[in-house]
């Protein structure tokens, strides 16, 4: 803590120059879509104290007018450290703010600033920023960071929480207007932030989008560890190659495909699936196109999902039907590693190996990592009152390829729709989209590209809910390869039995056979 300690001092040193005040909280709101100029010079931020910001003391690094051009307008562009060392980048559009602002999440360990992941909203003049979560790092590889607490405290939700509060107040320094509205959009950490915002900090955004939300000890701890002891023998070597993991995948789609009422390649729910992988087990005289003894049992293990002796689940599904070309026990066994030597238990394990985890004992002893870091804790049913009382929307989609259990959202929203009175209660409020063939936010052979943003901002500012959304899949030229509409659940996508089947036109919302009953006894379930 002692480096932290420093760099802060020097961070948020004041500037040689006299400072300004930060604005007060009630400046005024401004007006939507009026094109609003910056009131003040970009450079002329660098000179505003924000270090006594409620929750959030801030300093101005750099603040630069970045001259429009080609299609891309002037902007502002903010860089900054909260303290102790979350660093954020904002962009203030200089002359043509349309009052809104627009924060996104980052993805994994995080570790960089993802400002390009605001470009449609930025596009849109959108105020927008991103940030790095509290620390510098690869991505994926590193969680050094995580052996100081406060850093595991920031990641797992103030900084999502400090950056908007930050961000909020520059804008209000800039043009002396405070946004009308917030809005947030991630996946996968970023869709974590999102679930966690509206639960923790529930005035923080008027609109939330949050895609496949990847929990850090469930996937860890638990999920990508699961599947690393299953997917590699005791060497670490995989137990799938390319071709056996396409031969298992084409079986599936034998199987299931057709259950939607069209083969297509693209299984529309996953859980109707009834394929046994015992089917394809070689026999005598047999070993093409068929799986070895080891690969059925690890087939059979992944959809069933992880386990601790007594055939407790320990995590809210397992790997859907349909994912199986992304089972790779490499990169599972890459976040498992830096996730269990530095990030879900109390204290770092740096020599810990994967198959040293106890399925019994140590999934009680990376419960109270979980409370810190997954956003809701364990055992505690998501309450989304106040952000519901507070007028906010929240959209959430996941893929149904993904190997993240896409069965975790649907059993979130029945918890969620069974306190705040009913389905359709909820469905005012709170929409959830689940997308066919979809891996993890993106990627699989199904259409996976769609546009929230739109959806999310009419939703708020003119109570336009979202019915449906078109997904567009891309061939590698860019042209179309097929689009396909995706309705909020439990609505079903039905092709109409006329026209081209890769055409969002000729398929049709229809209500499911049955009521859903989504809910999934597992260890760390709310009660009831």
């Amino acid at each position: 803590m002692k480096s932290i300690r420093l760099a802060l001092a020097v961070t948020m040193a004041m500037p040689a120059t006299p400072a300004l005040a930060a604005p007060p909280a009630s400046a005024p709101s401004a007006r939507l879509d009026a094109q609003i100029k910056g009131s003040i010079e970009c450079g002329a931020l660098r000179k505003v104290d924000f270090s006594s910001l409620d929750e959030a003391p801030t300093s101005i690094t750099s603040a630069t007018l970045v001259p429009g051009s080609g299609d891309r307008k002037a902007y502002c562009e903010v860089q900054g450290v909260i303290a102790p060392q979350i660093g954020f980048i904002l962009r203030l559009p200089a002359e043509s703010w349309n009052g809104r602002y627009f924060q996104t999440g980052c993805g994994g360990l995080c570790g960089d600033i993802g400002i390009e992941r605001c470009a449609a909203a930025e596009a849109k003049d959108f105020a927008v920023a991103a940030h790095n979560m509290g620390h510098v790092g690869h991505y994926w590889t590193n969680a050094m960071w995580a052996d100081v607490p406060q850093l595991r405290a920031d990641y797992g939700k103030r900084s999502t929480h400090v950056v908007a509060v930050a961000s909020k107040a520059i804008i209000a320094a800039y043009y002396g207007q405070r946004p009308a509205k917030n809005y947030f959009q991630g996946c996968s950490t970023g869709g974590r932030e999102g679930l966690s915002s509206a639960h923790n900090y529930p005035t923080d955004f008027d609109g939330i989008v949050a895609g496949d939300a990847a929990f850090p000890v469930r996937q860890g701890a638990i999920m990508n560890n699961w599947a690393a002891q299953t997917l590699l023998d005791t060497a670490d070597r995989e137990i799938y190659s390319d071709d056996s993991r396409a031969v298992l995948h084409r079986a599936v789609l034998d199987a299931c495909d057709g259950l939607d009422g069209v083969k297509d390649g693209i299984l529309s729910d996953p859980r109707q699936c009834r394929f046994d992988p015992r089917a394809l087990a070689c026999k005598p005289g047999k070993n093409a196109n068929c799986l070895n003894e080891a690969q059925v049992r690890a087939a059979q293990i992944l959809y069933a999902g992880p386990r601790n002796s007594k055939g407790r689940r320990l995590a809210p599904g397992g790997y859907p039907y349909g994912s199986e070309l992304s089972w790779r026990g490499g990169g599972d066994l890459e976040v498992a590693t830096v996730s269990l030597r530095h990030l879900v238990f109390a204290e770092p394990r740096p020599g810990f190996r994967y198959r040293d985890f106890d399925w019994d004992k140590d999934i009680a002893a990376v419960e109270p990592q979980a409370a810190l870091l997954d956003g809701i804790p364990p055992r505690v049913a998501p309450d989304y009152a106040a952000f519901h009382a507070s007028g906010g929307k929240l959209i959430a989609y996941h893929g149904w390829g993904d190997g993240i259990p896409p069965t975790g959202l649907l059993d979130l929203y029945e918890r969620v729709w069974e306190t705040t009175g009913g389905l359709d209660a909820t469905r005012q409020w709170f929409r959830v989209f689940m997308v066919p063939g979809m891996g993890h936010c993106r990627g699989g052979d199904a259409p996976n590209t769609f546009d929230f943003l739109s959806a999310i901002v009419a939703w708020v500012e003119q109570g336009q809910a979202p019915d449906g959304i078109v997904a567009t899949q891309y061939n590698d030229d860019r042209s179309i390869k097929r689009t396909r509409p995706l309705y909020a659940y439990p609505t079903i996508q039905v092709y109409s039995g006329q026209g081209d089947v890769n055409d969002a036109a000729n398929w049709r919302p229809a209500p499911p056979k049955r009521a859903p009953d989504d809910k999934i006894d597992w260890i760390w379930a709310p009660a009831g």
